[in-house]
């Protein structure tokens, strides 16, 4: 796998994609490049937080309600640390990188 640094400039890209997709209303789109981020920085608590945020609008757009629950579950539980629990469960070096680090 790559390392965290670039994985993140990966989904940074991919974000970048899917806000433009987003603009254009191409909900579908945004969703599959958002996933796509999404996926290759889910052990970064931070950024993993920042793309359900993400998710969250496109699920709502495309009525996918049962991703959207789960959007709004985490977000409810991102103050009791569900986020670092799966970053640290992950056992990659996110764990441990500033970047990933959640401030409150």
């Amino acid at each position: 796998m790559n390392s965290i640094d670039a994985r993140i400039e990966q989904a940074q890209t991919l974000w970048h994609a899917g806000s433009e997709a987003e603009k254009r209303g191409e909900w579908q789109k945004a969703y599959e490049l958002y996933t796509e981020a999404h996926d290759l920085i889910v052990d970064c608590a931070k950024l993993h937080r920042q793309a359900h945020e993400k998710l969250r609008r496109v699920n709502w757009k495309l009525g996918n309600y049962t991703e959207l629950a789960t959007d709004w579950l985490l977000h409810l539980f991102a103050p009791v640390g569900v986020f670092e629990a799966v970053s640290y469960f992950a056992k990659t070096e996110a764990f441990s990188a500033k970047v990933c680090k959640q401030r409150t």
